[in-house]
């Protein structure tokens, strides 16, 4: 494990060393995400959430696909979609493929 040490300024800002920067692929403007896990302080990359002109220009594209590739691509792992699929429903949820029909 690496140990840096970096001074905490009076506004309570440090500077990320450059090795760890490097090492996290954070950049200048990017941000991160501090979480406390059992007294310690982790440190996380934070990708931006997409702008609404991109996923726009997302949607548009999209459209001209298939639903099932858009859930896949908007899920990044196709594996989910399987196991949604295989998934049990739940109690409460109505499959309307199990509707009898009365015919009366």
């Amino acid at each position: 494990m690496t140990s840096i040490t970096a001074k905490i300024t009076s506004k309570g800002q440090v500077t990320l060393p450059r090795e760890i920067r490097e090492r996290l692929g954070v950049h200048d403007g990017d941000r991160v995400r501090f979480e406390l896990e059992g007294g310690a302080v982790v440190l996380y990359p934070q990708s931006d959430t997409p702008s609404f002109e991109s996923m726009i220009g997302l949607a548009k594209q999209l459209a001209r696909q298939d639903a099932q590739r858009v859930i896949d691509q908007l899920r990044h792992d196709p594996a989910d979609r399987a196991a949604l699929d295989t998934a049990p429903v739940h109690p409460r949820i109505t499959v309307l493929t199990d509707l009898s029909v009365d015919e009366t």
